[in-house]
């Protein structure tokens, strides 16, 4: 299945850029693994006649050159999605769009480049009430929001949302990277 793009994770993030590229004209699916707070975008982007995968996963992808082309999902049996970009919202610990172990954390779905301290013991605070520092590890992106893997920027996906190193606005942040493709 073709689509002009891909968004992986239908939460806040992947919801609020499928809305602004819709209402640009682009044709859009969302792979939407568990139930999203946020409704109301979720709902206007199937009004505006969005595509929605709901309790899928995406497994893997296939990068060529420095391109995503198609990923693959748990439930499509072997249909592969197209697009000519891909947006990658899949949130941070909770929602597995991170996974840590004992000695990394890493992003499952492309193995993105992310940003968190080596050392472990530096991966929370002692007190429960401070901010706790595995809060800002995420993906790393350029300027555009393009990530990065093995210090590759892969020129068609981008990531938004809670998935970002630092502490960025989700609104803001699927805003963006949803001007990004629409000015591309």
């Amino acid at each position: 299945m073709k689509f002009d793009v891909i968004i992986i994770g239908g939460g806040l993030a992947g919801c609020t850029a499928g809305v602004a590229l819709q209402e640009a004209g682009l044709r859009c699916a969302i792979v939407a693994e568990g139930l999203s707070l946020h409704e109301c975008p979720r709902e206007k982007f199937i009004e505006l006649g969005g595509t929605i995968f709901p309790g899928d996963r995406v497994t893997g992808g296939h990068i060529v050159g420095r391109k995503v082309k198609w990923v693959e999902t748990r439930n499509l049996d072997g249909t592969l999605l197209e697009a000519d970009n891909f947006i990658l919202a899949t949130g941070k610990f909770f929602s597995r769009g991170l996974i840590s172990n004992m000695n990394e954390i890493y992003e499952p779905v492309f193995g993105c480049d992310v940003k968190y301290d080596k050392n472990p013991a530096k991966w929370v605070s002692q007190s429960f009430n401070d901010s706790q520092p595995f809060e800002k590890f995420g993906v790393i992106t350029d300027a555009v929001g393009q990530v990065s893997i093995q210090g590759n920027t892969v020129e068609n996906l981008y990531a938004a949302g809670e998935i970002l190193c630092g502490e960025r606005d989700i609104v803001s942040s699927a805003l963006d990277v949803a001007a990004q493709i629409v000015g591309r």
